[in-house]
């Protein structure tokens, strides 16, 4: 690829030459001592082409440290945007991959995408990629650092769904009229653990026969939780009675012998109408099908509103328990929260929801 320094076009006393390496003007990003001074690179054809080359060794060697191979897909398709961008949406006055470059691929994000977590998320994806580049260019300046991101709001924009919903939601997916006694039971019982123990769709997805355990003999069973992200299932969240029992009415209407390498929830037959089979049975749901049933039942139950979504099912988990006291800490484990500051955010909706301060103007 080729470097250049990362000055102004109108201070350099010539035009820039393929690998020239000058210090920056600006003192605040001089380096001492013997290091390389910072230099980015040259937007020619050549680079645009080994752009590419290099973003697949980044996406190849991030799928070696990162098991999840929606983050890598993820990190692959942003970092294409944005090459796409270099050869045919940016201006074409913008010569090098520094700061003025970056600044206007903000620009063109801010243009084409209205939330600012997805603008956030190709803008640190484009990071990430400069800092790997780094590593085989030394001294190369990753522009992206001195970009400021978007500021998002610390509340969630997904709602959580109020106790009469939720209870709605059970009752619709029990009555759905359309399925099968095999499809209700499944459905039912996949929902109660979903708004019990706040599991996503990913997770729900991998659970496995094999992933539930008894943990008090006839009170309190553990399923082993394949998180999102992780390599195995090597997370639990505690499954009651109430949760259970619905679990195992829906597995003695599978068809058997069952073995605890079967998904714990299941796709029944699905036919055309030739007769030929679309879908066989006994195969892992997908996150879309997961998808698919709840949104149907938050339709059918007539819950389904501005906010509430799928995810809202396991936003319900936490705020359900924090507002019969739960300890914040025992929710942050439940959750599997890496962070107490995500916990912290359901506790200050909480909070906000019981003790607004708009509670307290009565003077008027």
């Amino acid at each position: 690829m080729d470097l250049v320094p990362a000055l102004p076009e109108t201070a350099l006393p010539q035009p820039p030459q393929p690998d020239a390496l000058i210090p920056l003007a600006t003192t605040g990003l001089r380096r001492a001592g013997s290091e390389l001074p910072p230099v980015c690179l040259q937007l020619s054809s050549s680079t645009l082409i080994g752009l590419r080359v290099y973003l697949e060794e980044f996406t190849r060697q991030l799928a070696q440290r990162t098991p999840s191979a929606a983050t890598v897909a993820t990190y692959r398709k942003r970092g294409r945007s944005f090459v796409a961008w270099l050869e045919q949406g940016r201006d074409s006055r913008l010569r090098r991959l520094d700061r003025a470059c970056v600044d206007a691929y903000r620009a063109y994000l801010d243009q084409r995408f209205p939330n600012p977590r997805t603008k956030n998320g190709y803008l640190t994806a484009v990071r990430h990629f400069l800092t790997f580049l780094a590593r085989y260019h030394p001294g190369l300046v990753n522009a992206a650092e001195f970009v400021k991101g978007w500021s998002c709001s610390r509340t969630h924009t997904r709602r959580h769904l109020p106790v009469e919903d939720a209870k709605a939601l059970l009752a619709a997916l029990a009555f759905d009229p359309r399925k099968t006694d095999l499809q209700r039971a499944r459905n039912v019982a996949m929902a109660y653990l979903m708004l019990k123990t706040g599991l996503r769709t990913i997770e729900v997805s991998r659970a496995r026969l094999e992933h539930l355990q008894e943990l008090v003999p006839g009170v309190k069973w553990r399923l082993w939780v394949h998180g999102k992200g992780r390599g195995s299932a090597d997370e639990s969240v505690q499954v009651l009675r109430e949760v259970y029992e619905r679990i195992q009415a829906y597995l003695a209407l599978r068809s058997g012998p069952l073995k605890g390498s079967d998904p714990l929830f299941a796709t029944t037959a699905c036919y055309d109408r030739g007769g030929n089979v679309v879908t066989a049975a006994g195969k892992r749901l997908s996150t879309r099908a997961i998808y698919r049933i709840i949104t149907e039942g938050l339709l059918l139950a007539g819950v389904k509103k501005p906010g509430i979504v799928v995810h809202s099912l396991r936003h319900s988990t936490p705020t359900f328990a924090l507002l019969n006291d739960a300890n914040p800490t025992r929710v942050q484990k439940m959750m599997r929260h890496q962070h107490y500051a995500t916990t912290e955010i359901y506790v200050e909706e909480v909070q906000r929801l019981l003790e607004g301060a708009e509670d307290a103007v009565t003077q008027i």
